[in-house]
């Protein structure tokens, strides 16, 4: 899972590597999203790419409340076509989430028994495949919309690092018919099993896990 990333803050770097329409107030980000917080992601709108600040975390749209007690910012790819959270949003409501590094829990492998960051090795941004949805509270009016990050198997030096699961990263050729396109729900998983990026990745040790015994653990995966 990816519960915590370090945010593309940079607006300069965004519009370079997204070509994005800026929006007229910069809001900078935290530099580490968690869930619930506001994030930068990329959407279509009409011809053009935009920016949008989203809640990390996908709100369904038929929620009743703000903050489902399942955790929604993460959706397995292998699962998306059979969770009613995540089914409408990958058929029809796609952006691009800009992630410098992401932190992930470390309990086996060489870096196990500490959080470790991973980012790519030439410093350039990584590009997850996300989804997003529309919720209003009904009582108040307040809209708000939210994404979650497609999740996928770990590529082996992730696995070997400690790690178990990975965010779908897609190639810069793919963003266009990812944000545009229409396409069935099987017909985009096949879309991003062959639009995977795989980049050679970095891999540091940030700080000990909190009562980490050094037995093996089950990775806490609830998506």
């Amino acid at each position: 899972m990816c519960a915590s990333y370090g945010a593309a803050s940079e607006f300069n770097l965004l519009h370079k590597t997204y070509k994005v329409e800026l929006p007229p107030i910069h809001f900078v980000p935290k530099q580490i999203i968690y869930p619930h917080t506001p994030a930068p992601v990329i959407v279509q709108e009409h011809q053009d790419r935009k920016l949008h600040l989203m809640s990390y975390s996908l709100v369904p749209s038929w929620s009743k409340v703000r903050k489902p007690k399942f955790a929604t910012y993460n959706a397995r790819i292998e699962e998306v076509l059979n969770k009613p959270s995540w089914k409408k949003p990958f058929e029809s409501r796609h952006c691009l989430v800009p992630i410098r590094e992401f932190y992930e829990a470390a309990y086996t492998g060489k870096f196990a028994g500490n959080w470790i960051s991973i980012k790519s090795q030439d410093q350039e941004l990584l590009t997850a495949a996300g989804i997003w949805d529309t919720w209003q509270d009904q009582a108040t009016g307040e809209v708000v919309d939210s994404f979650a990050i497609l999740t996928t198997e770990p590529t082996a030096e992730i696995l070997e690092a400690g790690h178990d699961r990975s965010p779908l990263f897609l190639k810069a050729e793919a963003f266009d018919e990812w944000l545009k396109d229409k396409k069935t729900g099987t017909e985009w998983i096949g879309f991003l099993k062959t639009q995977r990026e795989f980049r050679d990745l970095q891999f540091v040790a940030r700080e000990k896990l909190k009562g980490y015994t050094g037995q093996m653990n089950l990775f806490d995966d609830s998506e």
